[in-house]
């Protein structure tokens, strides 16, 4: 967070006063002397991104790393995306290159057995900056009993979820469900597949895109998962009791 002067207005009156914005910069990770990838991104767990990112992207293994400043240095085979590829805060898929769709079918290991409503309260719950700033995505791993494993915060739901499953990955989780505080696209549920993701739960709408990857490679997605009546896209038996389906 960073503290700026803002006028606040107050019917036909504004006010001076210092407000917490959220924190965005360029984030460069670089491999080998050569840069990987750029990343518009809160400058915070800056690590777990990195970890998160060459994971969900498909791009190979981390193996050491060392962060100076806005500067991530990695070790290990790492495929760079273009080198004229910036990664804004709303863009996870943007390229100069092909996108890659990921392929495969994903593991049916989950169970979940909470509630799904209490899961995302509790997710909201652990969002410091987005309770001061108003201006961050969250998203958090979640064990099959609903109980909440790791939460990062990024001013792009994509970098947020990178964090997250980069934090389980060097706390030695295996992440297999995420929740997200905004919608579902394409991007996060291809994120999902390449780091072996089972269920994806939303506060928002899931995208046709996303429903379509989702359903070719045996995720489960839950869309508006604060409502009264979330939407459940794909293998039904890891939501509720029943044998095996999709819709």
């Amino acid at each position: 967070m960073v503290k700026r002067p803002i006028h606040r207005m107050d019917g036909e009156i504004t006010h001076l006063e210092m407000d917490e914005l959220a924190d965005e910069a360029i984030i460069t990770i670089r491999n080998n002397a050569q840069v990987a990838v750029k990343l518009l991104a809160t400058p915070m767990d800056l690590e777990d991104l990195a970890y998160g990112h060459v994971k969900c992207e498909g791009r190979g293994e981390i193996e050491s790393i060392i962060v100076d400043g806005l500067d991530v240095i990695v070790s290990g085979e790492i495929t760079p995306r273009p080198t004229e590829d910036l990664l804004t805060a709303a863009c996870g898929a943007c390229t100069v290159g092909d996108i890659e769709q990921p392929i495969g079918n994903i593991g049916r290991t989950q169970r979940l057995r909470g509630d799904i409503n209490l899961m995302m309260n509790s997710m909201k719950n652990s969002q410091p900056l987005f309770n001061a700033t108003g201006g961050v995505h969250g998203a958090a791993i979640f064990d099959q009993s609903g109980e909440i494993l790791v939460t990062r915060e990024d001013i792009g739901r994509h970098n947020a979820f990178d964090k997250a499953v980069g934090a389980a990955i060097r706390e030695g989780i295996s992440p297999k469900i995420i929740g997200l505080s905004g919608r579902c696209g394409y991007e996060l549920v291809a994120k999902g597949v390449r780091s072996e993701i089972e269920i994806i739960i939303c506060v928002g709408a899931i995208s046709s895109a996303a429903e379509i990857l989702a359903r070719a490679t045996g995720m489960t997605l839950v869309g508006f998962a604060t409502r009264e009546r979330p939407a459940i896209i794909g293998d039904l038996s890891r939501i509720i009791d029943k044998p095996s389906s999709t819709a």
